[in-house]
């Protein structure tokens, strides 16, 4: 390949330089996100055929302030929405019936579901009753294309249980819940695909951009409701508009979470599908023998619990962005602080993480009793870009010239870079070193 072909395939993919997620992009996933159009009122339905085609909310009973917890399709065309006090609610809508929350009956069908599930998806992430990711991702040669899964899915719940389903198909969690949202027909604008029969939107690789662009902002799973103001403050409604926007202009109205919602705009998401089995794993607690506060033993104890979640994480070729510290007093008194972590999974990285978070959360002379650790917003490792936002790495390299280039000093981002290539290197030595040996094999520190 000549360098002009070079040049030319990096000017094509520039966009895919500029963000520390672009490589899940790349990589052809097929997730599915299965969304039961107002679950917990049809299984009310089911259990009671009197209540189907009727306006139904699920409120808690007797309560002054009770708020509508789920609403049936009919109460929504009423104009009433989920969080709405009941007194308003009945007012909009007179012949409202109001159903008080029965949690088992909904557990009771949301695993009968999940069974159906899991005879197409070898992971499954639940989100609430009846909601969950799938990942098809490798199963095509087995169930076929993502599509028809989808579809059998639903012919099948609907002809076993007696629920519909909203599937949304894409290459990532955050556009299959928008596909989904949209194929129920509750949100705005024109869908990029529909499939005919039930409920199923299926948006084609490459696509994302496009197909969210037209919708509005409130489309995106789990927005803060503080970027959500001041969304509005800057009178932005559209997702293309901030699709519009430059990363580093979104970093500085709304600090570091723009550049996520730069990328989530764009159908960015390289969040796994990780099961709750998975997720219990990285938790990490340990009771003190003896109620104590003493700064070197406590410090020794972050050292042990955050050495067991990066050996956790590298196992399982994550990453994480938070750490949340936990501490449990012999008053029975708790506190908790969280603080943002690097792309990367380095025990050093979390013991750092963990004893700043533990400086801002110990503020009582009170002893303790337990220490957890914990660490959440997991991604993919193997589908970092970068590892370090102030230096790009590109996957793309450029062929050697004919005569080599003079010899210069490095300069301090390149012995950044290197620092950190030796501190991955030495932690992965580390790890082979006690997964042969054992645990204990192996001590880094004094202390």
């Amino acid at each position: 390949m000549t360098p002009t072909s070079y040049f030319l395939l990096l000017t094509s993919h520039s966009s895919l330089l500029t963000s520390p997620f672009s490589l899940t992009a790349m990589t052809l996933r097929s997730v599915l996100f299965v969304d039961p159009p107002a679950f917990c009122t049809t299984v009310e339905g089911l259990v009671a055929p009197a209540l189907r085609e009727r306006p139904v909310a699920v409120a808690a009973p007797g309560a002054d302030r009770a708020t509508v917890l789920a609403l049936s399709a009919e109460a929504r065309a009423a104009g009433i929405t989920r969080g709405m006090p009941v007194s308003r609610a009945r007012k909009l809508c007179p012949d409202l019936i109001l159903r008080p929350p029965n949690p088992r009956l909904y557990a009771r069908a949301s695993r009968a579901l999940h069974e159906i599930l899991s005879r197409y998806a070898p992971v499954i992430e639940p989100k609430g009753y009846g909601h969950a990711f799938l990942d098809l991702t490798g199963t095509g040669r087995l169930f076929g294309p993502a599509v028809d899964v989808a579809a059998r899915i639903n012919d099948e719940t609907r002809e076993r249980l007696g629920l519909p389903l909203a599937v949304g198909v894409a290459q990532n969690k955050l556009v299959s819940e928008v596909a989904s949202e949209i194929a129920k027909g509750w949100a705005d604008g024109p869908p990029v695909r529909r499939s005919a029969g039930p409920p199923l939107l299926d948006v084609p690789a490459g696509d994302e951009r496009i197909f969210l662009s037209p919708h509005e902002v409130t489309l995106l799973p789990d927005l803060d409701p503080k970027i959500r103001a001041r969304l509005d403050d800057y009178q932005l409604e559209r997702i293309g508009e901030i699709q519009a926007i430059d990363d580093r202009d979104l970093c500085d109205v709304f600090g570091p979470p723009g550049r996520t919602l730069g990328a989530h705009a764009r159908g960015i998401d390289p969040r796994p599908v990780l099961p709750p089995s998975v997720k219990a794993e990285f938790r990490a607690v340990h009771t003190l023998g003896n109620d104590s506060n003493d700064l070197p033993l406590l410090h020794r104890v972050l050292r042990h619990l955050t050495e067991r979640l990066g050996a956790r994480l590298r196992a399982r070729k994550l990453v994480a962005r938070r750490l949340i510290l936990h501490l449990a007093y012999t008053d029975y008194a708790t506190a908790k602080r969280s603080v943002p972590l690097p792309l990367m999974a380095l025990d050093a990285d979390l013991l750092s993480a963990a004893g700043q978070a533990l400086t801002l959360a110990l503020t009582r002379t009170v002893a303790l009793r337990a220490i957890g650790v914990m660490v959440d917003r997991l991604l993919e490792a193997d589908t970092q870009l970068e590892l370090w936002d102030d230096v790009p790495r590109s996957a793309f390299r450029v062929p050697r010239t004919e005569s080599p280039p003079p010899l210069r000093r490095p300069g301090p981002t390149e012995l950044g870079t290197r620092n950190a290539e030796h501190g991955t290197s030495l932690q992965s030595a580390i790890d082979r070193i006690r997964t042969r040996w054992g645990a204990r094999s192996v001590r880094v520190g004094t202390s």
